[in-house]
């Protein structure tokens, strides 16, 4: 047996996890080796043993790293081998993605708004934005279901706002419509692609191609693998969900037992790892996944700091809610939604969490991108 511990193909390590310089980030390789008296080889330095136990400091200097571990004796040579995400200049930051959102365009194509921000959705989170500096990515329908609307008929006149608010304020794709439930679980590939594309050129068009980012979340969160290159040729680069014991209504009771759901087909073991660090790397599909923390409509304020708290030591945090809940003429509508929201930001705002689009650059942060 040979097996790294503390690492996995895929981990995103940062400053917490070693000594970080500007020119690397060397971190400890931890694992077991079955025969306590072989020497165990870690990118050509040996390894200490204590028993079945093996250490080994690593230097990492790129974004993309690769660690080999091998072991030779009389059975032969024994290898592993696995890539890490180095975060280079990791700092504590947060996104914010609203989901389901097609009632407040809604709203303003059917009224007569001089601007966007007189809407009372948009206005507050303004007001987020400039008390605390959240960043948001509103994630669209193409169809509202509740009323009859398409975002085609949404009016342009309001572009140079939306690309002047672009940011801290993006809109993206989420689905053609809020039902039926799951919607790209078993789609084809083509059929994402089309309804992708038809939100995507809609966004363009009223408020410019500064505010539409690429989503870092599809509808229910579930997609095929085969589906993946349609979203990396699209500009996908995060997938965000919550991979193991979903809520997917409000009032859900905690499952007894671990399934997985909501996180794009990954398996138990990702899911189990994403549950206890956050984020992973999928060198196969080139894309990082990402575990939200808090959703706002299915928690109270106080259950939302307890969420925050639990994961105190986490560099990278994700927030997000549903559209609908703000909204009173929505059978669901819940009176509080944006306290619980601006409780969210606040609880990190005052652990020192900076705003970002985790679409941008590595998981929003610029490091890589500043040599």
């Amino acid at each position: 047996m040979l097996k790294i511990t503390n690492l996995v193909n895929g981990s995103v390590v940062n400053r917490n996890d070693g000594r970080e310089t500007d020119e690397f980030l060397e971190i400890n390789v931890e694992g077991l080796a079955e025969n306590f008296t072989d020497n165990v080889i870690v990118n050509g330095k040996t390894a200490t043993r204590s028993r079945y136990a093996f250490k080994a400091p690593v230097r990492l200097t790129e974004k993309f790293n690769e660690i080999k571990v091998s072991v030779k004796n009389i059975s032969g040579e024994f290898q592993q081998s696995l890539k890490v995400v180095w975060d280079k200049k990791s700092f504590r930051r947060y996104d914010f993605f609203i989901d389901d959102n097609v009632f407040f365009l809604t709203d303003i194509a059917k009224g007569n708004f001089k601007s966007i921000f007189e809407h009372f959705y948009l206005k507050k989170l303004k007001e987020l934005n400039k008390d605390y500096g959240t960043k948001f990515i509103l994630n669209l329908f193409y169809r509202n279901d509740h009323s009859p609307f398409l975002i085609k008929d949404f009016p342009d006149k309001y572009k140079a706002e939306w690309q002047g608010n672009s940011d801290w304020l993006k809109l993206s794709f989420h689905a053609y419509s809020e039902f039926p439930d799951r919607p790209y679980q078993n789609a084809t590939p083509e059929k994402l692609a089309a309804d992708f594309d038809l939100v995507r050129d809609e966004i363009i068009r009223f408020a410019g191609a500064e505010t539409f980012q690429p989503p870092v979340v599809v509808h229910w969160g579930m997609v095929t693998p085969d589906a993946f290159p349609v979203l990396k040729e699209r500009g996908v680069k995060v997938l965000s969900g919550q991979f193991i014991n979903a809520k997917t209504y409000v009032g859900e009771q905690d499952k007894s037992q671990p399934t997985t759901d909501v996180g794009y087909y990954k398996d138990i073991e990702t899911a189990s790892y994403l549950r206890e660090n956050g984020v992973i790397y999928d060198f196969d599909n080139g894309l990082f996944f990402k575990k939200g923390n808090a959703t706002c409509n299915l928690l109270t304020k106080d259950e939302i700091v307890r969420k925050l708290e639990q994961i105190a030591s986490r560099e990278i945090v994700g927030l997000a809610t549903h559209e609908q809940y703000s909204f009173e003429y929505y059978h669901n509508y819940i009176a509080d939604h944006f306290e619980r929201m601006e409780t969210a930001v606040r609880y990190l705002t005052e652990h020192d969490y900076k705003p970002v689009f985790s679409h941008e650059a590595l998981l929003g942060n610029e490091a890589w991108n500043l040599k």
